[in-house]
């Protein structure tokens, strides 16, 4: 009998089970190794004190998948923090399907947009904030006396939160949320504002833009409506005002309803950023397009005349 051989099978099925568990661990892990979208906040740490201003980036690490969706809900310390506004400039968001909206009783911030054509993550070596979603301004209007701990300002995302593949199919991402936690210290020094420093660095107009007329069925009744759009890539787009004719500048959103349905008033649309900066857009009814083609035609055929009598008093 040869035993050599013995050891031999015995080796040769070991390595069998070997590979046989390595690829099984391989797939069981799979999921964990997944790619996920990470939501998360700049900074996530820090210490403030009664009245700072101070400013909460929204970011989105897309960990090699490409999105188009997001929809951000959180929720912050109402009670030590005062939400004062939210910022949508240097947001790669460019279609806002829900505007940011801030519910300061509830402690609660939500906002949702698309990116058209998709968002695959920051190119290497772009310096620029290319994977901002907004930014939050917050406001520390006081403090807990208590034990230590009891004075921190929690900012978190809610499982509502979700972000979407840019596939067609409207696809779920995988998502992961990293929340913020500020300590809040006794007053030592004057009150910081770095939302106002951004403020003052601003001094850009927003961009330009155009001022559409449109008529749809679904929309107004069918009645004539404006619809517009600008982006400010500094400290954001404020609000926008509507002058139609001779009638006062007042506040309006787009899609907006004309009062003058015969589309014989001069409509001017001007936006401003959150310093304060404007730009006006204007739209021209056609009665008002067409004076200087009117105008050349008319001198056309008045120097027609003058060049006939001319002629004639000439040949005389």
């Amino acid at each position: 009998m040869n035993f050599n051989k013995f050891p031999q099978q015995v080796s040769i099925n070991f390595n069998q089970f070997l590979q046989i568990s390595i690829v099984a661990l391989i797939l069981f892990y799979i999921p964990v190794f997944a790619f996920a979208a990470v939501l998360y906040l700049e900074p996530s740490s820090g210490q403030y004190q009664p009245g700072d201003v101070f400013i909460v980036d929204i970011k989105i690490d897309t960990e090699g998948e490409c999105i188009n969706t997001v929809e951000g809900n959180l929720s912050f310390s109402q009670n030590i923090l005062k939400a004062n506004d939210f910022s949508q400039g240097q947001s790669i968001i460019t279609i806002w399907v829900e505007s940011p909206e801030i519910n300061q009783d509830s402690g609660l911030i939500s906002f949702s947009g698309g990116i058209p054509g998709g968002y695959c993550g920051r190119i290497s070596g772009d310096p620029g904030p290319s994977d901002s979603l907004g930014k939050m301004i917050f406001r520390v209007h006081g403090m807990k006396v208590g034990e230590p701990g009891e004075n921190l300002a929690e900012i978190r995302f809610l499982t509502t939160s979700r972000v979407l593949l840019n596939d067609g199919l409207g696809t779920k991402a995988k998502l992961d949320t990293q929340g913020a936690v500020f300590e809040i210290v006794e007053k030592i020094e004057s009150p910081k504002d770095e939302w106002q420093e951004e403020i003052k660095k601003d001094n850009i107009l927003p961009e330009s833009f155009e001022v559409e007329i449109c008529q749809e069925s679904a929309i107004f009744e069918g009645k004539y409506f404006i619809s517009f759009f600008t982006v400010d890539k500094q400290t954001g787009v404020d609000y926008y005002e509507i002058k139609e004719g001779k009638k006062d500048w007042k506040k309006i959103e787009s899609p907006y309803l004309l009062e003058d349905q015969t589309l014989q008033s001069i409509i001017k649309v001007r936006v401003f950023d959150k310093a304060g900066n404007e730009r006006i857009a204007e739209y021209l009814p056609p009665e008002i397009k067409k004076p200087f083609l009117y105008w050349l035609i008319i001198l056309i055929t008045f120097g027609i005349i003058i060049w006939g009598i001319w002629q004639k008093i000439f040949k005389k």
